[in-house]
């Protein structure tokens, strides 16, 4: 069941900039919080100089607007998420700074963000030698440039626990291009600067989102209410996918289930989804978190930084098939991460990119976000772009694999290579691009259990280049999982944990409570790979509360979340 959205106020955006909030100690014209609509292709969505992303359907200005024109809106609200362990004047503590959360829509966005401007408006620079806006350091046909810091402290709407810095300052880029095969794209490039005295360890980096297709134009009202539309509530009719190898999770309107019988597909025919194009880095033992839960403001799992940054820091993929993330059963909000950053000294910066990325079918989407990530890959240098190949797809079945990927380049074979887990590569076939750009191989001689890695080589001006390396194992072969308490909630006393080892190797269990102190560890007796479950004695005094659970092994590690009732 789906919380009630109460309208608490509405602000048009008509105009460019709304007023700083009267805490704030500012000086006349040195900031205000400025929003913009990024119309430079077919994805209009309003961006903000104070990290917040969408309208937050104050207005039927384009919120997340695609195709921009079109009435179809895909996005209530979102935001940057910042999270870091920091030290201030007060110590240690764990922070994470957030421009949205859960709240009511025909809010102003303003008051949501525990971000800062740090100017007063939103800069734009065009490539268009022709443009108003034409600047010769521009990267894109529309870029669109805006700071802000999570300084002074800002007490946010909907957040009841008061903000504690981590004295970041963020600058941020939208790029957007109008030319065929970009124009379904809007890049959002961070570069995040911190100002403190301290390192901030562990950070992490997101975007929170309320994916919610639907159509302006069924409303006679706005913000959009069952009251005014034979649709009924706007809300309650996500599907929701996530795309591992693109990093990307979209999301469709979707009427009903059965999924997609009765969903009504064409009522809004598109799919939206957010990518992160910065890809996580092994060696530094980075991952990408996907989290989305049932949308529930104030919610006592989300209302402290500890518990967000468990959340974002979790380096695990939601199962997005839980009753309260489908459609009519669930009204689900997601968040998209990459860390750990291990140190970002005083005076340093990271960068982090993701994108908006809309695509009618499938496999649309899929190559509109697989040319985004050969952008991102290029630097965002068009003229290179044609060269480059990405993986769309990987999918990993006990009798095959089936591969696709995408070029920019009509026409183009490739041979595809393959290579086991200390193997060498050797070639086992072709692949060509159809018409949308998209190569697909099919390798059945495969052993299920068994790792393989696939490649394309790709003959450019007299030598061959390697691109669109995956590997992927084939069910059957143990992996490291963290299913987390069963029952859960579990009552106080004996816990049982539900895991499961990809190998032999020695594996540890830690339970912590939200401010990192460990509350126990236990190795894992006699360790082998698959499913186990495992009795926690001694947990009978663990008191009831929100916890941490990590299982590591091997130098990896997964953790969820673990409520322990009275």
């Amino acid at each position: 069941m789906s919380v009630a959205r109460f309208i608490l106020l509405a602000l048009p955006l008509a105009a460019a900039t709304l007023p700083a909030p009267p805490t704030f100690a500012a000086v006349a014209d040195s900031i205000a919080y400025a929003v913009r609509v990024a119309n430079g292709n077919l994805v209009g969505v309003t961006v903000s100089n104070y990290g917040f992303i969408g309208n937050n359907f104050v207005s039927r200005s384009p919120s997340l607007e695609y195709p921009l024109g079109s009435g179809f809106e895909h996005l209530v609200r979102g935001g940057l998420w910042i999270g870091a362990h920091a030290v201030d004047a007060q110590g240690p503590f764990i922070g994470v700074t957030t421009a949205a959360l859960d709240g009511a829509q025909g809010t102003a966005s303003a008051p949501e963000t525990e971000f800062t401007p740090a100017g007063n408006s939103i800069r734009v620079r065009s490539s268009l030698t022709h443009s108003i806006y034409y600047d010769p350091n521009a990267v894109s046909e529309q870029d669109l440039i805006g700071e802000f810091s999570d300084r002074p402290a800002k007490r946010a709407a909907n957040n009841p626990e008061a903000h504690r810095p981590l004295n970041v300052l963020v600058r941020q880029q939208n790029y957007a291009w109008s030319l065929p095969g970009f124009e379904h794209v809007v890049i959002f490039h961070e570069t995040i600067v911190n100002l403190g005295d301290a390192p901030l360890t562990d950070a992490w980096v997101g975007v929170y989102a309320e994916l919610k297709s639907g159509s302006k134009n069924d409303y006679a009202c706005w913000p959009p209410s069952s009251f005014c539309s034979p649709q009924g509530s706007w809300y309650g009719k996500s599907w929701l996918q996530y795309d591992a190898p693109l990093r990307m999770i979209r999301e469709h309107y979707c009427r009903a289930q059965p999924i997609p019988g009765g969903c009504n597909l064409a009522h809004v025919p598109h799919w939206m989804g957010i990518q992160m194009l910065t890809p996580p880095d092994p060696a530094r033992g980075q991952h990408v978190t996907l989290a989305a839960w049932a949308y529930a403001p104030g919610s006592p799992l989300r209302d402290q930084d500890v518990e967000r940054y468990a959340i974002m820091s979790a380096g695990t993929v939601q199962d997005l098939s839980q009753p309260d993330l489908l459609p009519q059963t669930g009204d689900p909000v997601e968040l998209l991460a990459l860390g750990p950053f291990a140190a970002i000294a005083p005076g340093d910066s990271i960068v982090v990119d993701f994108a908006l990325v809309g695509g009618g079918e499938v496999a649309d989407v899929q190559a509109h976000a697989a040319q985004a990530q050969a952008l991102y890959e290029a630097d965002y240098q068009i003229g290179v772009v044609p060269t480059l190949l990405s993986l769309v797809d990987a999918d990993a079945r006990a009798d095959g694999v089936r591969l696709t990927w995408h070029s920019a380049t009509s026409g183009l074979v490739a041979s595809v290579q393959r290579a086991e887990s200390g193997g060498d590569w050797r070639a086992i076939g072709e692949a060509a691009a159809n018409g949308s750009g998209l190569l697909v191989f099919e390798d059945r001689e495969v052993s299920a259990g068994g790792r393989y890695g696939y490649r394309l080589a790709v003959r450019e001006g007299g030598s061959e280049r390697m691109l669109g390396e995956v590997w992927v194992e084939i069910p059957g072969a143990a992996r490291l999982g963290l299913e987390g308490l069963r029952p859960h909630p579990a009552r106080r006393g004996a816990l049982t944990v539900a895991f499961s080892l990809a190998s032999g190797e020695p594996a540890r269990l830690e339970m912590l409570d939200l401010s990192g102190r460990r509350m126990f560890t236990r190795a894992v007796a006699s360790p082998a790979a698959g499913p186990r479950l495992m009795r926690l004695s001694g947990a009978e005094r663990v008191p009831p509360g929100t916890y941490v659970l990590r299982l590591s092994q091997g130098g990896r590690s997964v953790a969820t979340l673990a409520v322990v009732l009275p």
